[in-house]
């Protein structure tokens, strides 16, 4: 179990498949991390939660360090080993947004990256619409390498998609930036 100054970030438990995926069935969240059809996702999904869950990198559950409030998740998928990169995810319940929940827990994970798990970069898609996501990835030194124009469609138009990433040299020097 990993500390930051507010949360607590903990190996996922049989016990968290359940809220996981009522997270993935909220409205708000589905729409956010996915570009398949935004549709209620029966106990079947469940399956495919704990298989992305054994299958990755890294796959966290954040939780707040003061009361142990359930948060969201984390986690590094995708990860291609030759070439020392993984994905990002990141899901935090709405009743958590605009904390800096997001900021604290990707400074964490990004640096967890570099500097146990020998990661070189770090990847990640955000739809062009989540201006607060990208607001976030940015403050954490995320760049964006791409654009897939209209590539989602969702709530009845077309949105794009942004690709975004950090390495490790980057990550190296904000910290040297920042006296750490």
């Amino acid at each position: 179990m990993f500390e930051t100054n507010n949360l607590r970030i903990r190996a996922v438990r049989n016990t968290d498949f359940e809220k996981i995926h009522d997270l993935w069935n909220d409205l708000r969240v589905q729409k956010s991390l996915s570009p398949s059809y935004v549709v209620p996702l029966g106990n079947k999904f469940e399956e495919t939660l704990r298989a992305s869950a054994a299958d990755a990198l890294l796959y966290c559950i954040i939780e707040t360090e003061d009361k142990c409030d359930w948060v969201g998740f984390v986690n590094l998928f995708n990860a291609d080993r030759k070439n020392r990169d993984a994905m990002l995810a990141l899901a935090l319940c709405p009743e958590f947004w605009g904390r800096g929940y997001a900021t604290e827990v990707l400074r964490f994970v990004v640096d967890y990256a570099f500097r146990e798990l020998a990661l070189h970069r770090i990847t990640l898609n955000v739809f062009g619409n989540n201006a607060a996501a990208i607001k976030v990835y940015k403050r954490v030194g995320f760049a964006e390498e791409g654009i897939q124009r209209k590539a989602n469609w969702s709530g009845g138009k077309w949105q794009d998609v942004v690709l975004m990433a950090i390495l490790d040299e980057e990550w190296a020097a904000l910290r040297e930036d920042h006296g750490e």
